[in-house]
């Protein structure tokens, strides 16, 4: 809101709302359950619903990096072959450059919160899931990707019914699995 006398931007935060546990949107303190995502709400938490903002704020803040990684060049090795070969025709420089914006402005990153996937250069796309929304960490490995060390790992939430977040191309993939696992329990 604007203050009619000086023209300051200013909040009213009302007394009878809090912070959902789960996806932070505002509720009554009084409900049992939240509206958005149908998280159950304890008592606990309605008591201590005095400090909502804080509590949230302490818990984003407590999150730490477990890895951050990028798709693997290893997983482009034949689009890479097919693009030097067609360099002459020009096309190759093209499938080159498609390779490496695709390597250099893809990331993932895994903490301990949170999975989030950023790809892209003019255009972005971010995905992310909390980590304790997981329901499923698939490892998918061709012959040709177990061969040269690289896989797809695939993340589904129980929001959704197949995958939410797929990791393509990533270099020792079991290991990454087994980092998202441990964070599970």
């Amino acid at each position: 809101m604007k203050c009619p006398n000086c023209e300051k931007d200013f909040e009213i935060q009302n007394p009878n709302l809090m912070p959902c546990p789960d996806c932070f949107s505002m509720i009554s303190k009084r409900a049992t359950g939240c509206p958005r995502c149908g998280a159950p709400i304890s008592t606990s938490l309605t008591t201590q619903a005095s400090q909502p903002q804080q509590a949230a704020q302490d818990d984003i803040s407590k999150e730490e990096d477990i890895m951050v990684c990028q798709p693997s060049a290893m997983n482009y090795l034949w689009t890479i072959i097919f693009g030097i070969i067609t360099i002459p025709a020009f096309i190759g420089l093209v499938i080159l450059i498609y390779v490496l914006i695709e390597i250099n402005f893809t990331r993932y990153r895994i903490t301990t919160m949170r999975v989030l996937v950023k790809r892209g250069w003019i255009s972005k796309y971010q995905n992310e899931i909390w980590i304790k929304d997981m329901r499923a960490v698939n490892l998918n490995q061709g012959t040709w990707q177990r061969i040269i060390g690289v896989g797809n790992i695939a993340i589904g939430t129980a929001a959704t019914s197949g995958t939410e977040i797929n990791m393509i191309g990533i270099a020792d993939p079991q290991s990454v699995v087994d980092k998202i696992n441990a964070l599970r329990r």
